[in-house]
């Protein structure tokens, strides 16, 4: 099931127009746009200054491995029965091997008998097989035949076109902070086995590849590691994929004294404590899944001609602004994240966009318009809102010479859930994911590779707190969380440094 890239009609705000990464400069007083292109970049920008103040928004340009589909990691395999298994996460996972190559099924692929290539997957197998000689010498190998080259030195392999999963859909390759730092303890363990310059430099380039700035491709969005770095929306920050990255990279600096990346975890941890109250719902007691969340929007413009954009004016000076045009998606090809137009009626568009804890959203045009969005929508077995919320007008105000609307409802609504709380859909009906982020949590705190208790003790109480909330999830007595030592088990699995294996060490008394 391969997946083609949609064409893509942008949309731009005034016009159609090419945007640049990074920094963007105005027109400096006195000074005359050089020709009509000029114009129409900076006339692109107008939307940024309006909401941000600022020329700084940026666009993601996100760089694409060379001849992708000529790798064997991009093939689907038609076995039907697996050469091995082993367990993920405390699951079995049906894998075979392919000249040296693991491929698992997936359980949202339509043919339960088709096998895919699984970066996660592969650095668990790298992990496994590390202290065997025979794989230690093929290693070099089959790192070159699934690895892509990365434009900062570093290498990752990416997640082929074949996944089904929301957040995959659209054109765009991506890899994963979540696999890459599972690839990076597999190697560490390798490197710990073999004395190997090449080994050792292999393991430097999968460090690298979670360096790589989430606006060139990569998962480093220089406070946060980005389990899935979607490019057509803010970047969306999920924890429990943040959290296991921390778990790997802490792990690292420690095992190798590397204060560069101690400071890097150390910045992480103080950026989520600083916000850390986006990823809580403390309406219901119970952590959120990421800081985003999907939304439809019916929007009617004044005259058809009019354009849109989306600006997500960041909360936090760390991290940047955003602006978006959208993509036109009325075959539905994208994912339900990005921001798209999914149907047009001379001047009513039906829009799928995101909103964020991290960032005030902003829909802008170059004329009047009007926003109708549904409040609420929560259920605990899903993972974004449903359509039973209650209908909301929103109207654009006109200020800089833009016209704009904030995805913002009044607090006598049910409010718009930006970040959906984890939820409850595990074969086991249990949620995973809440324990996940405490014990994690507890988890760094306890075995930080900096020097900071101030910051542990904030990222404990923090820890303590949710968990001691966890009791008054108010949505239906029969469903239950994971137990502690369920999920500590599972961090542990593919984890180097396991210095703690009784959770009880972990949880207050």
């Amino acid at each position: 099931m391969l997946r083609n890239s949609p064409e893509k009609g942008l949309r731009g705000l005034l016009f159609v127009g090419v945007l640049c990464v990074g920094v963007v400069s105005v027109v400096e007083e006195g000074q005359v746009a050089a020709s009509e292109e000029d114009t129409v970049r900076l006339n692109a920008f107008s939307a940024c200054v309006a909401i941000t103040g600022s020329d700084e928004c940026v666009t993601p340009r996100p760089f694409q491995p060379v001849d992708f589909e000529l790798l064997e990691i991009n093939k689907i395999h038609d076995i039907g029965e697996s050469n091995f298994e082993f367990s993920m996460y405390g699951n079995n996972q049906a894998t075979i091997l392919v000249d040296g190559i693991p491929f698992a099924r997936y359980w949202q692929l339509d043919d339960p008998d088709n096998y895919v290539f699984h970066p996660m997957v592969f650095g668990r197998y790298v992990f496994n097989n590390a202290m065997d000689e025979k794989f230690q010498a093929e290693i070099e190998e089959i790192t070159e035949r699934v690895a892509s080259a990365l434009p900062n030195g570093g290498i990752a392999p990416y997640y082929p076109n074949h996944y089904p999963l929301n957040r995959m859909r659209g054109p765009d390759l991506m890899y994963s902070a979540i696999s890459q730092s599972e690839i990076l303890a597999g190697y560490m363990r390798l490197d710990k086995a073999v004395e190997s310059e090449q080994i050792n430099e292999l393991l430097n380039k999968v460090l690298k590849g979670l360096f790589l700035k989430y606006e060139e491709g990569g998962v480093n969005l220089g406070v946060a590691q980005l389990e899935l770095p979607m490019f057509r929306s803010n970047p969306e920050v999920i924890l429990n994929g943040w959290f296991h990255s921390l778990l790997h990279m802490n792990d690292y600096a420690l095992v190798y004294d590397d204060v560069d990346v101690a400071n890097y975890v150390h910045e992480n941890l103080k950026f989520f404590v600083d916000n850390y109250s986006v990823w809580y719902d403390e309406k219901r007691n119970i952590t959120l899944y990421s800081d985003t969340s999907p939304h439809r929007i019916v929007i009617t413009l004044d005259a058809e001609s009019q354009d849109i954009a989306l600006v997500y004016r960041s909360k936090d000076a760390r991290i940047s602004s955003y602006y978006f045009n959208p993509v036109e998606d009325f075959d539905n090809l994208y994912s339900a994240f990005d921001f798209r137009i999914i149907h047009q009626n001379d001047r009513r568009l039906t829009v799928g966009l995101t909103c964020s804890g991290l960032f005030d959203t902003f829909v802008t045009s170059n004329g009047p318009f009007v926003v109708n969005i549904r409040d609420g929508g929560y259920s605990p077995y899903r993972a974004s809102p449903d359509s039973t919320g209650e209908m909301y007008e929103l109207k654009s105000v006109f200020q800089d010479e833009m016209h704009s609307v904030e995805l913002a409802l009044p607090d006598s609504s049910d409010g718009l859930i930006c970040g959906y709380p984890t939820n409850f859909s595990k074969a086991n009906d249990k949620n995973f994911y809440h324990m996940q982020h405490i014990v994690a949590l507890l988890y760094l705190a306890k075995t930080s590779s900096y020097e900071d208790k101030k910051l542990d003790a904030k990222l404990r109480a923090i820890a303590v707190d949710w968990l001691a909330q966890t009791d008054d999830f108010g949505e239906a007595e029969e469903l239950d969380f994971e137990d502690p030592q369920v999920v500590l088990d599972s961090i542990n699995r593919g984890k180097m440094l396991k210095p703690i294996t009784d959770v009880s060490v972990l949880l207050p008394e």
